[in-house]
């Protein structure tokens, strides 16, 4: 017996575009932003008919930071690529800064360190 599946559920990422000339919103640093679509899909023969779930992410280039974009915008930046993304539209999912202050020596340490390696203050 050989058995086919002729429908089912699926997810979807899809990469809309970028929005470039930021600045971070987690690091604050200068950089860009990729903006996806998420969405799941009840497919029949492999074509798909209806879709639930949709989200838009928003991944910094600089420090890997990943952001939910109010949808509103998200479904604009879709029609139009050229709609600004401001920090208000962001609500953080995910952060990661890849460097430490050290408030002795003024410098920028990576994140796995504990002690600065230059002057040998605690970070």
């Amino acid at each position: 017996m050989f058995f086919i599946a002729f429908f089912g559920m699926q997810d979807k990422e899809k990469h809309i575009g970028t929005c470039n000339n930021v600045i971070c919103k987690s690091c604050e640093m200068f950089g860009r932003y990729e903006v996806y679509k998420y969405y799941r899909y009840f497919h029949l023969f492999f074509i798909p008919l209806f879709r639930w779930n949709v989200r838009y992410l928003v991944k910094a280039s600089c420090c890997g930071s990943l952001f939910e974009l109010d949808p509103a915008v998200g479904k604009e930046f879709e029609k139009n690529p050229d709609t600004e993304i401001r920090s208000e539209h962001l609500q953080p999912i995910r952060s990661r800064m890849p460097y430490k202050h050290c408030p002795s020596c003024n410098t920028d340490v990576p994140s796995d360190f504990s002690y600065c390696p230059y002057c040998g203050g605690k970070l």
